[in-house]
C-alpha cells in the first residue's frame, strides 16, 4: 500500500519513519535509504508492507521504496509534523505545571523533615520513624537530621554495638537532650 511517511532517524545502514496518518513506526532498509537519499524531517510517499522481521511489534511496518512527496499534494502547514502530538503534550504539561507552581510552594526534603520533627512529641526517635511520618526516604531523613544536629537544632545519641566501632549501630534523635538522659 502507498502511504505518506516522515523520516525520524537515519543511520549508516537503515532509517526509521512514521506513517503520517497513524504515527506508527516503520523500518527503512539500507537499499531504500541509499536509493532515495532520505533526510530526517522530510515527508516521502512510500510503499509500506507488514514488517515480519520485528517480533516485538514495535516497528509494525517495512518500507519497500520511497520517493519525495509532491509538495503541492501535501499542503500541510509547517507546524504540522510527526512530532506535533508530542509538542502539544509537552506544551500542555508546561501550562499545568505553571498553575501548580502558582498554587502551592514547592517544599524541599529538608523543609518536610524539619516540619515533621515536632510531630514526634518531644520523645526520642530514630530516623526511620521520622521518615515514615514525613513520607520521605530513610537516608534523606537521616541526612537532614544530621545537618540539624550540626547546626544545634536537635540532639542525638549514638549507640555502638561493640567497642572500637567506627560507625554507630543506631542513632537516636530528640529535640531536647534531657529526654535522652532519662
Amino acid at each position: 500500500m502507498l502511504k505518506e511517511i516522515t523520516i525520524t532517524f537515519t543511520g549508516d545502514y537503515h532509517a526509521f519513519a512514521v506513517l503520517t496518518d497513524t504515527f506508527e513506526q516503520a523500518y527503512v532498509p539500507n537499499s531504500v535509504v541509499s536509493a532515495a537519499n532520505l533526510e530526517v524531517g522530510r515527508k516521502y510517499r512510500a510503499g509500506v508492507v507488514e514488517n515480519r522481521h520485528d517480533r516485538s511489534g514495535q516497528t509494525p511496518w517495512f518500507i519497500t521504496f520511497a520517493e519525495a512527496a509532491d509538495l503541492d499534494a501535501s499542503s500541510a502547514s509547517e507546524d504540522e509534523s510527526v512530532f506535533s502530538p508530542l509538542r502539544d503534550l509537552f506544551e500542555e504539561q508546561v501550562e499545568e505545571d505553571e498553575v501548580e507552581d502558582d498554587a502551592l510552594p514547592e517544599l524541599t526534603v529538608s523543609d518536610i523533615v524539619r516540619a515533621a520533627v515536632p510531630e514526634m512529641s518531644g520523645e526520642p526517635f530514630i530516623a526511620s520513624e521520622l521518615a515514615a511520618v514525613a513520607g520521605v526516604e530513610n537516608s534523606d531523613a537521616g541526612t537532614v537530621l544530621n545537618n540539624m544536629f550540626i547546626s544545634g537544632d536537635i540532639s542525638c545519641a549514638k549507640v555502638f554495638k561493640t567497642s572500637g566501632q567506627s560507625k554507630a549501630s543506631q542513632t537516636v534523635w530528640c529535640t531536647d537532650v534531657r529526654r535522652l538522659l532519662k
